[in-house]
């Protein structure tokens, strides 16, 4: 079985070659209503223009001092998946669909919670290796309860993505 994965895997990247199928590095600079929410960096690929898959992380640490003068850090890590479709055909603004794991860290415990986004997006090409990308989406964010701060959060924010994208290949 393990063969025969492999095998589909390598004619998988040979057919993808073929058809410059272009794997793509890059990341996104994520600004909510709070300023920067996040930078992420990403892989994936791009399907001739069509549409796009990507996955990034975003790894973080942020250290807060309380009215006692007590200091605590919080680590977070980030983990997003994101696709996209072009409807109306390459090189033309996209519909993209999110999912966002965060994780934080901290002394006083930990949190997880979801973010679900839908929205649309641009890539504007600044050469067939490298193109601009701007994004807006809505995201959703399913009820949790943050034991850092002792409080249940929910809510929507809107969400706008700039980034830029190489192909490698």
């Amino acid at each position: 079985m393990k063969i025969f994965f492999a095998i589909v895997c390598f004619f998988a990247l040979i057919n993808g070659y073929a058809q410059n199928l272009p794997a793509i590095l890059g990341g996104v600079l994520e600004v909510d209503y709070t300023g920067i929410a996040r930078v992420t960096p990403f892989v994936g690929f791009w399907l001739n223009g069509l549409g796009f898959a990507r996955v990034g992380a975003n790894i973080g640490n942020t250290e807060e001092t309380d009215s006692l003068g007590i200091s605590s850090e919080t680590k977070r890590l980030d983990i997003s998946v994101q696709i996209g479709f072009s409807p109306i055909g390459p090189e033309r603004p996209y519909i993209a669909a999110s999912y966002v794991k965060n994780k934080a860290y901290s002394q006083k415990g930990d949190v997880t919670w979801n973010e679900f986004g839908l929205g649309f997006g641009h890539r504007f090409s600044l050469s067939p290796y490298a193109a601009i990308v701007i994004e807006a989406e809505h995201r959703w964010i399913p009820e949790y309860h943050d034991r850092l701060r002792n409080i249940d959060v929910s809510g929507r924010k809107l969400q706008m993505n700039f980034g830029l994208v190489a192909y490698p290949y």
